[in-house]
C-alpha cells in the first residue's frame, strides 16, 4: 500500500508542477440536495426545493463535462450537497468514466443504492469521500436531524468490502467534541484513518450560526495536532517542508489573495457558473453559453481573482502572519459581507497555533489532491 502512496503523490506532484496556471482539476457541485441537515454544513442553506429546480438538467452536466475535457482536466470530482441524491447520478459518473476523467465523489453515502454500488464494482471511482461526525446514533441525530446512523456506517462497510477507496472525515465541532475519541476508534476499526478537521465558515447565503459551533482556539489546536491533522496536511506537500515561522512577515504586496487559489483547480456550482474557490463566490464565469470555454473562464477568473488589491486599511493587509492565517478573502466575504474584513477568531486560531513549534508547511494555504 505504501508503493502505491508514493506512486500517486510522485504522480501528483509532476502533473501539477507541468499544469501551474492550467486547469486540471474540477469539482462541481452537482446538487446542494442532501438526506442530511448538519448545522456545521454551509450549503445546508440551499437544501430546499427551491434551489433543487436550478440545478443544471443531465444535458447541460454533460456538456460542462465536455468542456472540462476539452480544456485538459483531469480529475473530476462529484460534490454537493450530495451528488448521490441525483436521480441521474449513475449516468453523469459513467459518462464521466467514458471520456477518462480520474473521478471522486463526496457524499454522506446514506443514499447509496444497489445501483449504484454495483456501478462502483464494476467501474471504481479513484476515490469516495465521506464525513461521519458522530459515534453513536443519538448524536448523529443530533447532529444531522436525521436518524442514519447505522445506514451510513453500513454503506462505508459495503463499499470497503467491495475493494472500492473510500476515505472518512470528521468535522469537529461544539456539538461533538465530546465523541472524538469514538469516532476515532469507529474510523479505525474499518481499517482507516481518522481524519479530523476543525474548520468551519459561514454558509453559503452569509448565514453565520455555523460559526457559533467553532471549537475554541486552544481547544481547536490541540485537536488539529493531537489528532494528526497537521501531519496529514504535511504529508501532502513533502516537498514544501517550510517552518511557519519563517512565513512570519510584513507583505511585500497588498493583494488580497495570499493563497494558490486558481493555481490548477476551480469549482463549477450547481447552476453551472465556474468560480476559483468554494468560498470565493464574488465573481464566476458562466460555462453554459455556447462561447465560453473552460480554459478562457479560467485565466479571466484567475486575472480577476489574483488582481484584488486591499482598498481599505484592514489589518490583514500589513498583518506578518497572513500567509499562515487561515482567514481568506473568500471566508471574510461570506462571514463579514466585505473581501477585507478581519475575521477575529482567525487572528486568535493563528496566535495558538504559532505557539507550536512543530507546526509546518501546512499551515501555508497550497494543497494539492
Amino acid at each position: 500500500m505504501a508503493i502505491k502512496i508514493r506512486e500517486y503523490t510522485d504522480f501528483s506532484w509532476d502533473l501539477h508542477v507541468k499544469g501551474e496556471h492550467k486547469p486540471i482539476v474540477a469539482q462541481i457541485e452537482l446538487t446542494y440536495k442532501c438526506p442530511l441537515h448538519c448545522e456545521h454544513c454551509c450549503t445546508d442553506c440551499y437544501n430546499n426545493r427551491a434551489c433543487a429546480a436550478k440545478e443544471l438538467s443531465t444535458r447541460q452536466v454533460k456538456k460542462i463535462m465536455d468542456k472540462c475535457k476539452s480544456a485538459g482536466v483531469v480529475w473530476f470530482c462529484f460534490t454537493g450537497g450530495d451528488p448521490l441524491t441525483r436521480k441521474d447520478f449513475a449516468e453523469l459518473y459513467l459518462y464521466a468514466k467514458k471520456i477518462g476523467f480520474i473521478t471522486t465523489i463526496f457524499s454522506s453515502l446514506v443514499s447509496m443504492n444497489k445501483t449504484v454500488l454495483e456501478i462502483f464494482k464494476s467501474s471504481p471511482p479513484f476515490a469516495i469521500e465521506t464525513t461521519l461526525n458522530a459515534g453513536t446514533c443519538e448524536k448523529y441525530k443530533e447532529i444531522t436531524g436525521m436518524d442514519l446512523f447505522k445506514e451510513h456506517v453500513n454503506n462505508i462497510k459495503k463499499l470497503l468490502k467491495n475493494g472500492i477507496p473510500v476515505k472518512v472525515k470528521t468535522q469537529v465541532t461544539k456539538q461533538n467534541i465530546s465523541q472524538i475519541g469514538k469516532i476515532k476508534k469507529l474510523v479505525e476499526s474499518l481499517g482507516l484513518g481518522f481524519r479530523p478537521s476543525t474548520m468551519i465558515h459561514a454558509r453559503l447565503n452569509g448565514d453565520t450560526h455555523p460559526c457559533r459551533l467553532r471549537l475554541d482556539p486552544k481547544e481547536a489546536t490541540f485537536v488539529n495536532k493531537q489528532y494528526g491533522y497537521f501531519d496529514d496536511e504535511e504529508a501532502r506537500q513533502p516537498r514544501e517542508k517550510i517552518n511557519a515561522r519563517k512565513l512570519a512577515k510584513k507583505p511585500g504586496n497588498n493583494k488580497l489573495l495570499a493563497c494558490a487559489s486558481g493555481s490548477s483547480a476551480f469549482w463549477i456550482t450547481a447552476q453551472g457558473k465556474m468560480i476559483l474557490c468554494s468560498t470565493l463566490r464574488t465573481f464566476n464565469y458562466d460555462l453554459l453559453r455556447n462561447n465560453h470555454t473552460v480554459k478562457a473562464g479560467f485565466y479571466k477568473l484567475n486575472k480577476k481573482a489574483h488582481g484584488l488589491t486591499f482598498k481599505t486599511e484592514s489589518k490583514c493587509a500589513l498583518c506578518e502572519h497572513r500567509m499562515t492565517c487561515k482567514w481568506c478573502p473568500g471566508r471574510a466575504m461570506l462571514e463579514k459581507g466585505s473581501l477585507e474584513e478581519p475575521i477575529n477568531y482567525f487572528c486568535n486560531l493563528t496566535k495558538e497555533t504559532l505557539r507550536h513549534p512543530a507546526i509546518k508547511s501546512c499551515l501555508c494555504k497550497r494543497h494539492f489532491p
